[in-house]
């Protein structure tokens, strides 16, 4: 979707996962002046919404493939197909690579095939998202792939925890949230004899950490995950660790935490929680005023399509009332 780019855009969205795109979405349908970056190939390899296989925890999205990536091609495709609506907005396949504040805007400096270029915005709405650290299996990341992409190994215990029942569960994490997890786990679905693997890293479990692992018959193993055993087509058997020992597993859940990707706001000297993620205000503004973040990037909030749409809607609803008030306030005094 090419179109000549407006002088200064009302609103530039950066990211086309599913906060960024609801953020355009709205945008569009207020008739804002709109910019969506979907980012490059490099960066939709690293966003969440690309891994995103299937989703049950959201109405109407039970055996679709893909459901994120899939609903935002849809819903371009069908921005496309109302000409007045698309008039509003340009869809960019380009990664911003920084923002630089200018008077009363931002000025958005982002690689398009390789080339530089600028474009220049009123406010902006950051939706880049996280993505799950994952446990390195031999000195790469690659062993646990194929794992998780065919549903053996899970991250978010509200989205999958129902997949794991009649599985034999285990949680890799030496952090004491794993030990909450397993605990939830255990309460919700009924696990037994949950494995705990801290792969290496010595266990920060508090006192109280401890006292769940011992009474719910949690086993924890400290050593490092050395292989996996089983095959992605057929399922997950087990690991094996530096010491030999093999423990068998048919579920993981991999609870290291996320990479946030807040750089771009992190560079102006934006105000961030101690795991990266971005503090805003209740209409989702971060410190630096005019940028805006949604999605999982937003601190204390759940990590949920279902809140990164909230939080888009009501972040674009915030800037397109500023934007009819600045309109407003010019209609008036000239009459």
């Amino acid at each position: 979707m090419t179109k000549p780019l407006h002088e200064i855009a009302e609103i530039a969205v950066i990211g086309a996962g599913g906060a960024g795109m609801m953020a355009y979405l709205r945008a569009i349908l207020n008739c804002n002046q709109a910019v969506l970056f979907q980012g490059n190939a490099e960066t939709r390899r690293k966003g969440r919404a690309t891994w995103v296989a299937e989703v049950d925890n959201i109405p109407g999205m039970h055996g679709m493939k893909n459901p994120i990536t899939t609903t935002a091609r849809g819903t371009l495709k069908w921005i496309e197909s109302q000409p007045q609506l698309a008039a509003c907005g340009t869809v960019i396949n380009g990664m911003v690579t920084r923002i630089v504040p200018q008077d009363s805007v931002f000025c958005l400096h982002y690689e398009l095939k390789g080339i530089e270029h600028t474009l220049l915005a009123r406010y902006v709405v950051l939706a880049t998202g996280v993505m799950d650290i994952q446990p390195e299996i031999g000195g790469s990341i690659l062993p646990i792939l194929p794992f998780a992409n065919q549903g053996h190994v899970l991250y978010c215990i509200r989205c999958d925890g129902h997949r794991t029942l009649g599985k034999q569960l285990s949680v890799i994490s030496h952090q004491e949230k794993g030990v909450y997890i397993a605990a939830m786990m255990h309460e919700r679905y009924g696990h037994e004899q949950i494995k705990l693997f801290t792969h290496g890293a010595e266990p920060i479990f508090s006192e109280e950490a401890w006292r769940i692992v011992k009474a719910y018959g949690m086993e924890v193993y400290s050593e490092v995950i050395h292989a996996i055993l089983g095959d992605p087509k057929t399922g997950l058997e087990g690991f094996v660790l530096a010491d030999g020992t093999s423990v068998a597993t048919t579920c993981a859940l991999v609870a290291l935490g996320s990479l946030v990707y807040n750089r771009l706001l992190a560079d102006l000297g934006a105000e961030l929680e101690s795991d990266g993620r971005i503090h805003t205000s209740a209409k989702f503004e971060s410190s630096v005023s005019g940028i805006f973040a949604v999605g999982d990037l937003v601190a204390g909030t759940k990590m949920q399509l279902y809140t990164a749409w909230e939080e888009a809607v009501i972040a674009i609803e915030e800037i397109d009332s500023r934007l009819r008030r600045e309109k407003r306030l010019a209609k008036l005094k000239g009459s």
